[in-house]
């Protein structure tokens, strides 16, 4: 790497901005990230799907009955779902019984207590059981037996009883007033992919800054570019080049990600997989224009403390310690998504979108979820705003003075000192 020339009439960060830029996107890693990123978000909705659709859901299970009266009916529903049952003899041992399942005879066995129908507990064993569809088609089999049995106890007529227990039709719609709304779930799996994206982004680039800065320390290549820019040029051309590869990745995978989640149906249907009743929440300019500039707010607070932090230490090794502060403040939010995901328009939601270590990544979250009024978002961003210019002074005062520092991590005193520089 050497000093960047400088053209006729452009500023010197800009120039640096630009060799930075041109530098990332012409590697095959780059080309190969952006590439594979979109892919990736179509094998997560298509393999799981495809794998789920795949799977045998069939199971051997042996049921020891005794009460008499549940063993036989519970059979005929079970090999109804395409499950392979066996009431077995009622005094058959547990010992026996998970002899047969080590040895891979049966999947699992039922104990039917023999107050059944009227009262107990039905329990199953298996190696099965922490297959939730399975246990849930198990769960739904049993309950459907017990009942048409208590149904007969009580006299009830087959015909009411199964109007009676007919499954009631739900629908969860999210909306914070407009008329239509749109599915719960593919409202959360939007907002949250958005901020998932925002978070690895902002983890990723600004620590791109980071393993340049220091890199370009080790190898004293930063003694040569400091002959030919200013150190604050510098630090402002390397995050503003970085950024920029940012934002090109981020505009792709965005948009394949709402391509990808609105024709999710035809994606599944291409492969024989019904993809479900939900619509995708349609984003505006204005949640496009948030999205972006979130990222972009985030993505200068955070490089600008990475910057710092490069600027600070002289190898790998150290830039590994000293950035573990600044990636615990991001893990933080993304801990807290729940919070924020189960009620957006609450006092807790409200008070972590107004954080600027947290509100890069959970604000975009809250307002597609529809929590955040226009006027928490501009405070937000303000906020947000202001502490990145904030940091970006103060990060600049570190730049300038421990970039060509060697040997030593400075201690806090002298931390103090450079910034009164």
């Amino acid at each position: 790497m050497i000093a960047p020339r400088r053209r006729a009439g452009l500023p010197d960060w800009l120039v640096i901005a630009r060799r930075e830029l041109l530098e990332r996107v012409r590697t095959p890693w780059f080309i190969a990230v952006t590439v594979l990123g979109p892919l990736l978000m179509i094998g997560v909705i298509v393999v799981p799907a495809v794998l789920a659709r795949a799977a045998d859901s069939s199971a051997r299970v042996q049921i020891v009955d005794h009460s008499g009266r549940v063993g036989a009916p519970l059979t005929e529903g079970l090999r109804a779902v395409g499950w392979t049952p066996e009431v077995v003899p009622a005094d058959t041992g547990e010992a026996e019984l998970l002899r047969r399942i080590a040895d891979d005879r049966i999947d699992g066995f039922l104990v039917v207590p023999a107050e059944m129908p009227g009262a107990g507990t039905i329990q199953y064993q298996g190696d099965n059981a922490t297959n939730a569809m399975a246990m849930q088609l198990l769960y739904q089999v049993t309950s459907k037996t017990v009942q048409a049995l208590r149904g007969l106890d009580h006299q009830v007529p087959a015909e009411t009883l199964g109007k009676v227990l007919a499954p009631v039709g739900f629908e969860p719609r999210h909306t914070t007033g407009a008329a239509g709304g749109s599915s719960g779930t593919a409202a959360f799996i939007v907002g949250y992919a958005v901020m998932f994206v925002l978070y690895m982004a902002i983890v990723l680039y600004a620590a791109n800054v980071l393993r340049s800065v220091v890199q370009e320390k080790t190898n004293r290549i930063v003694e040569i570019m400091i002959a030919a820019a200013k150190p604050r040029a510098l630090m402002l051309g390397k995050i503003l080049g970085v950024g920029a590869v940012g934002l090109v990745q981020i505009a792709i995978w965005a948009t394949m990600a709402v391509l990808t989640l609105t024709y999710r149906g035809t994606l599944l249907g291409a492969f024989g997989v019904e993809a479900g009743d939900w619509s995708v929440p349609p984003l505006t300019a204005i949640d496009v224009a948030v999205v972006l500039a979130y990222f972009l707010l985030g993505y200068f607070f955070y490089s600008s403390i990475y910057a710092a932090i490069g600027a600070m230490v002289s190898s790998e090794q150290e830039a590994q310690q000293a950035q573990t502060p600044v990636v615990m403040l991001l893990i933080i939010p993304v801990a807290c998504v729940q919070l924020v995901a189960n009620d957006p328009r609450g006092p807790v939601a409200e008070v972590l979108t107004q954080i600027p270590f947290s509100s890069a990544v959970l604000m975009p979250m809250r307002w597609l979820l529809g929590g955040a009024t226009t006027g928490s978002l501009l405070i937000s961003m303000a906020i947000l705003a202001a502490s990145t210019l904030i940091v970006a002074r103060l990060a600049a005062r570190i730049y300038r003075v421990g970039i060509l520092m060697y040997g030593k991590r400075p201690s806090l005193r002298e931390l103090a000192r450079w910034l009164r520089y």
